[in-house]
């Protein structure tokens, strides 16, 4: 008598990639190497990504201290960001979804040709 393992078809991998983080897919289908260039490359990018908003937020900040009381400053600062570095962010995020997209064929490619 043949006993199917549950949650080993494709669709395991493609919801660990997709719905969880890009590479886990692969981690858990045992291939390590491409989980850490999945969930590396997405790391690296959302650390720019963070790094940048951390950099323009300290560049913008006011000097007066009663200037950073105001409520409306987080919605200008956000505002600002946004204008000043609108084309970064925008490669970024498509650059973001690019990977995660390619985590999930990618995982969905392992589990139909049963190397995982």
């Amino acid at each position: 008598m043949t006993r199917r393992v549950a949650g080993r078809g494709p669709w395991r991998g493609v919801l660990l990639s997709g719905l969880v983080f890009p590479g886990l897919g692969q981690w858990t289908s045992g291939h390590p190497w491409r989980a850490l260039a999945f969930g590396g490359s997405s790391v690296v990018l959302l650390a720019a990504v963070v790094l940048r908003v951390m950099r323009e937020t300290q560049r913008l900040m006011p000097e007066d201290p009663a200037a950073i009381l105001d409520p409306a400053l987080p919605f200008r600062l956000v505002v600002e960001i946004h204008r000043d570095n609108a084309s970064f962010f925008s490669w970024a995020t498509l650059a973001i979804v690019a990977i995660w997209l390619a985590s999930m064929i990618d995982a969905w490619t392992l589990g139909r040709s049963g190397r995982a």
